[in-house]
């Protein structure tokens, strides 16, 4: 909620001064020569200090929760052998069996996350994105919690459903950040950077991925999920 209100106020505070820049233009006289009509405010408004830094500051935060969201998104296919132990552990399943179920896993992330692609679409229309935004990141950050604590659940077919549900829900989570900030980055970033601000928007979804393989192999392995 703090960050969706944060990245309010930067709307806010650019609307403002869109809205003070066009005034200041349109009330100079008409007598005055047109470069120095334009030049002077806009060149002014263009990057004022408190904006690009609360820009950039925004910026940040929504690279690194992208590339939180994309590293758990590469922790299982980073561990096969450990995930694979789990199943075999939760629903005694014979490594032949054991890939389906990985594969349910992350079928259900995929499915869901198509699902409330769709829907949070639709409803962006409709309601406060950014509420829509902070709402998304809770579910996402509850569906962690629960893909943690189905370790801690036993042996029982019960560990394996409950993780697959926490999988499913981080779907949702993840489908209204990657529904909400992108066209955000694309809308309020200063048309001078927005090709370099997009792209290091998008650059933490390689990065992240690859580190999530990284992590997730080490993790479980520690951890000993199988």
């Amino acid at each position: 909620l703090v960050a969706s209100r944060m990245i309010e106020q930067v709307v806010e505070l650019e609307d403002a001064e869109r809205t003070s820049t066009m005034a200041a233009v349109s009330t100079q006289p008409l007598t005055q020569p047109l470069q120095s009509r334009h030049q002077t405010p806009l060149s002014q408004a263009s990057s004022p200090p408190k904006t690009r830094w609360s820009l950039r500051a925004v910026m940040a935060f929504l690279v690194a929760i992208n590339m939180l969201n994309f590293i758990d998104r590469g922790v299982i296919s980073g561990a096969p052998v450990q995930f694979g132990g789990f199943v075999a552990r939760t629903l005694n399943k014979p490594p032949s069996q054991q890939s389906v179920y990985l594969g349910l896993l992350t079928s259900a992330f995929v499915s869901c996350y198509a699902i409330a692609s769709i829907i949070l679409g639709e409803l962006v229309r409709h309601c406060s994105k950014f509420r829509l935004l902070a709402g998304g990141l809770m579910v996402w950050i509850c569906a962690l919690v629960m893909s943690g604590i189905a370790f801690w659940l036993g042996s029982a077919p019960l560990s394996f459903y409950f993780f697959l549900g926490a999988r499913s829900l981080s779907g949702v989570g993840e489908a209204a950040f990657q529904c909400i900030v992108p066209p955000y980055v694309e809308d309020f970033a200063p048309a001078q950077y927005k090709s370099l601000y997009l792209a290091i928007f998008f650059t933490a979804i390689p990065t992240g991925t690859a580190i999530g393989f990284e992590y997730g192999a080490l993790m479980a392995g520690a951890l000993r999920w199988g």
